[in-house]
């Protein structure tokens, strides 16, 4: 058979929706080149076609298309079709359709956070709440359903003579660096105040090891992290610095220690900035924290992810890329795991308030420590099974295991050995 070179998408529909995912689709995930036209003589007999239309018009093999493709605005009483379960689950099913679906508009519907514009609930940090959330309902979170679609068309082409591209596996772990330190650093009225707390609170031994601290008599808990990293020399890490004090930021101030450990943390991996938990909602502080970064740390920061993943859709990504933010990683549950967007691989951000795709790159992730800390009763047994499962999931499919530890939860046995856990299996 010969190697086929290119793909043809014919269709009435011209839309930025379906730009986008046409290039997600053939440019990124299965590196192939394609031409999207609404003229039968651009068509050539060597190309392999797919007529994508509202009604089928030709003999070449067909996608029934849906409205969200072609609308240009935020049509916030959309809501998708959905049958089957497991690998066999179809987002748009249509029977008479090439993969039993209308592929262009799932992956559009997940990768725009399409449902994060319909919400009207949010909790006590303006998060969504997610138990209204689609994707959750619906079980599209449960695995990476882009990718399993794909490798479906990608089947599919390779019968008809293509070389497509296909993902390796990656490993992505990172630590979002909220405190340095969990008592030392701190100015003494706020361990004065802290101590009436533990008094009220009953936690002696929390108090007694707090002075430990202060009178310099034994190291503050989070300083050995820094000694956890020096055995990990085979992996490298990504650590998200907080840059702000203060309420729902980090414990600690800025001073001439904490810029030295910052530095300290550049021989171990890639420095991010997090942005604090005011600056998705206040104008200019992402930029002038990712400053402060960048001016500490002497090198280019182009990496984040939001603190308390607190942001707002779409606004949020727009400051990022105001900020000179190239690839964002906040995109993600806080309250338990799953494909937040419906894959583990990494896509550009599309607004579809403006419908248009952004020059900022996502990179979801799929577990954080906090969501089992917080969230979730689950004992140290299953939450393991469950983490290697996501794992040995992203594996088949050959995507991303991106995960987020916090530097403090290393104090911690059961996170030391489940972070150990995925290194070494």
């Amino acid at each position: 058979m010969t190697e086929k070179q290119r793909i043809v998408i014919y269709s009435l529909i011209d839309s930025e929706r379906l730009k986008y995912v046409l290039d997600t689709i053939f440019n990124e995930r299965l590196q192939i080149s394609y031409l999207l036209t609404n003229n039968l003589q651009a068509i050539g007999e060597s190309d392999e076609v797919i007529e994508y239309n509202y009604q089928k018009s030709t003999d070449y093999n067909f996608i029934q298309a849906n409205q969200l493709i072609e609308n240009s605005f935020m049509d916030k009483s959309f809501r998708p079709t959905i049958s089957g379960e497991g690998e066999d689950l179809l987002l748009f099913p249509n029977s008479d359709s090439l993969l039993e679906m209308d592929i262009f508009s799932a992956t559009f519907y997940c990768l725009s956070h399409f449902d994060a514009y319909t919400q009207t609930q949010f909790d006590i940090h303006q998060r969504i709440i997610f138990s209204k959330w689609f994707p959750r309902i619906s079980g599209l979170d449960r695995l990476p359903y882009i990718e399993i679609w794909i490798e479906k068309l990608r089947l599919h082409l390779m019968n008809q003579g293509f070389n497509c591209g296909i993902s390796t596996f990656r490993q992505d772990i990172s630590f979002d660096i909220d405190h340095f330190y969990l008592f030392d650093q701190r100015p003494i009225l706020q361990h004065l105040k802290a101590s009436i707390g533990d008094i009220i609170r009953g936690k002696f031994f929390q108090l007694f090891q707090r002075w430990l601290i202060i009178l310099g008599l034994t190291e503050d808990p989070a300083e050995k992290f820094f000694n956890f990293l020096d055995y990990q020399n085979s992996e490298k890490f990504s650590f998200f610095i907080l840059m702000k004090q203060g309420k729902n930021n980090s414990l600690n101030p800025l001073n001439e220690l904490k810029k030295l450990l910052i530095k300290k943390l550049k021989r171990y991996g890639q420095l991010g900035i997090h942005p604090s938990y005011e600056s998705s909602f206040k104008k200019g502080l992402i930029k002038k924290e990712l400053m402060e970064l960048q001016k500490i740390s002497e090198q280019y920061i182009s990496v984040s992810r939001f603190h308390f993943l607190r942001l707002s859709f779409p606004s949020s990504f727009h400051q990022l890329i105001e900020s000179g933010i190239k690839i964002d990683k906040s995109i993600g549950y806080y309250d338990c795991p799953g494909f937040l967007s419906s894959t583990s691989l990494p896509y550009f951000f599309f607004d579809p308030i403006l419908n248009q795709r952004l020059e900022l790159m996502i990179q979801p992730f799929l577990w954080m420590d906090s969501m089992n800390k917080y969230y979730r009763n689950i004992d140290e047994d299953d939450e393991k099974r469950e983490l290697h499962e996501i794992k040995r999931v992203v594996k088949k499919y050959n995507g991303n295991f991106s995960v987020v530890f916090h530097n403090d939860s290393m104090i911690d046995r059961r996170y030391r050995v489940l972070f150990k856990s995925l290194l070494y299996n």
